[in-house]
């Protein structure tokens, strides 16, 4: 037997077999994993279990968008933690020897090709310091919350940025932290690779749903930073299956933590209601056909794991023979006895978003579900709403809409209209989200499932995304103190931070959007891409493995 390396592939040959590259990868991440905790007293009970569980959610949740070697890396990012992350909690001299050991063997490994070691030194070594950026991220939220000088966030600030060691109350469980700041996601995002980013959010939903500490405020602190620091991003980048996962398990562990783990056993049942009716079921009876398609975000096989998060995209004809195609989402659980809790009822366990490629195509279609589809359902008005229809943007959206309405036959009383003006667009700085909505109630095989279905063009569903009118800018404004309400009175002062804020949003979501698709070229075209900025880690990873090997 012997190695031969190429561009494609390093591999092990014999008469018999050929081993492509990633595989023999794979394999050598497998013993790293095995050789440290074959060594290693005092670990977490399920080290090596967790291990594979987070590379099941690298695998379940961005599919084949990373490197093989990228998702190879995911069991091993807690080796490279004990050996190069001093400021954690779970660091010591003996596990930091150990880890180095492990490491070693693998860099030393004349299978794996110089790219690929490169390559691997930069991700583990982001992975550090992103986990010790997501930490100063919580600290620093923590410190602008206790300024503010809010009782609740007083009250929370030592479980925060401190070590914790007492009980958390379910008031402190009901607390939230404010959102990331954008200049931080800049900043931070810009000098590491966005693979390591994507493990370190696996890992932390792991944790969420395997706590490993038996402190509770160390769940509390990963519930945080799910929340506000791995979320957010993962949104940005277009994971947003992902993001929803990581913020339902934030929301569960803070049920839980309040004693209201029957409204937790209320969702599941809810959501299992809907589920065992099928998505594919709900989709043709809503747009009244039977050969409708659906497609999971999510990889669904018997090695994914079993996860709360439910969405994909479908695509459907309809009865005036045009074809409508968009996304679709199931409730998670966390959101869903989130709802739970607060009382108002659930307006939405299944949405739908109906994408089309411009102005008319949207009207058109719209117009159609109301005049040819509502009458088969029971409609429900939203909160807030006195009419199950309702329809917002420009006068010039609004009109079309309307005029598309009249030809079938749907008058004005049945729907609500908002509309844009130019002196608010003007105040504003940019036009409101341009959309169509309707809201019912489904019945199939005896289950009542609410409804809410968006008509938007692919030009609305990318401002919604990266854009001025994205649920982050919106809620990252709100925090801020600025609101729709308040546009009126807005100095120019004020008008002028606002914009700031809208176009540094507009950059940073953009750019991380960018960077998810440039990763995927890089794949498809057969290199691992290493940011420039994250060679500076790879050095002092490579520092820090000798230094340690020389002690021993």
């Amino acid at each position: 037997m012997k190695v031969v390396s190429n561009k494609e592939c390093i591999c092990l040959v014999d008469e018999k077999e050929i081993i492509p590259a990633e595989e023999v990868f794979h394999e050598s991440c497998r013993k790293v994993l095995d050789s440290y905790i074959s060594c290693t007293e005092g670990e977490r009970d399920d080290f090596k279990e967790h291990a594979y569980r987070v590379h099941k959610i690298v695998k379940a949740y961005t599919g084949d968008d990373l490197p093989l070697e990228a998702a190879s890396l995911s069991l091993i990012h807690d080796v490279a933690d004990r050996m190069f992350n001093k400021k954690s909690t779970k660091y010591n001299d003996v596990w930091a020897r150990n880890a180095a050991d492990a490491l070693y063997e693998f860099m030393d490994d004349e299978n794996i090709s110089h790219d690929q070691l490169k390559y691997s030194a930069c991700l583990l070594a982001d992975m550090v310091k992103i986990e010790q950026s997501a930490a100063h991220h919580r600290r620093q939220m923590a410190r602008i919350a206790e300024e503010e000088s809010n009782e609740d966030y007083q009250e929370i600030y030592p479980l925060v940025a401190e070590r914790y060691m007492d009980k958390v109350s379910p008031k402190q469980w009901a607390i939230a932290q404010p959102l990331l700041d954008l200049d931080h996601m800049r900043l931070e995002m810009d000098k590491v690779n966005i693979e390591a980013f994507i493990i370190k959010g696996a890992e932390i939903m792991d944790n969420l749903q395997h706590p490993s500490s038996k402190r509770e405020s160390a769940v509390l602190q990963d519930v945080l930073e799910a929340e506000s620091f791995y979320a957010p991003i993962l949104e940005a980048m277009g994971y947003e299956a992902f993001a929803a996962e990581l913020r339902s398990v934030a929301k569960v562990r803070r049920l839980i933590g309040q004693d209201k783990e029957d409204l937790v056993e209320s969702a599941k049942e809810t959501q299992d209601r809907v589920l065992q009716v099928g998505m594919d079921k709900i989709a043709d009876n809503i747009f009244g056909v039977n050969d409708g398609t659906i497609n999971y975000a999510i990889r669904k096989d018997e090695d994914s794991g079993e996860y709360s998060t439910h969405m994909g995209e479908f695509a459907a004809d309809t009865e005036y023979g045009n074809m409508v195609a968009g996304n679709w989402r199931i409730k998670t659980v966390g959101s869903l006895a989130d709802k739970l809790k607060g009382g108002d009822g659930i307006m939405d366990i299944v949405g739908m978003m109906v994408i089309s490629r411009d102005r008319e195509t949207t009207a058109c279609d719209f117009a159609h579900f109301i005049a040819d589809r509502l009458n088969e359902f029971r409609p429900v008005c939203a909160r807030s709403k006195n009419r199950p229809v309702y329809i917002q943007g420009t006068k010039e959206y609004v009109d079309a809409v309307e005029q598309n309405l009249r030809e079938l036959g749907v008058g004005s009383d049945e729907y609500l209209v908002k509309i844009d003006t130019d002196e608010k667009c003007k105040q504003r700085g940019y036009s409101i989200y341009e959309v169509s909505k309707i809201t019912f109630a489904v019945d199939i095989d005896d289950v009542e499932t609410p409804v809410e279905i968006q008509f938007i063009t692919k030009d609305e569903r990318r401002r919604a995304r990266t854009e001025e009118v994205s649920h982050l800018v919106y809620k990252y404004l709100q925090s801020l103190g600025f609101s729709e309400d308040n546009l009126e009175k807005e100095t120019t002062r004020q008008r002028v931070e606002r914009m700031k804020i809208v176009s540094l949003a507009k950059e940073v979501l953009g750019a991380l959007h960018k960077r998810r698709y440039d990763m995927i070229n890089s794949k498809i075209t057969g290199k691992l891409g290493i940011n420039p900025k994250s060679l500076s880690s790879e050095d002092k990873f490579i520092e820090r493995l000798i230094d340690l090997r020389a002690d021993n």
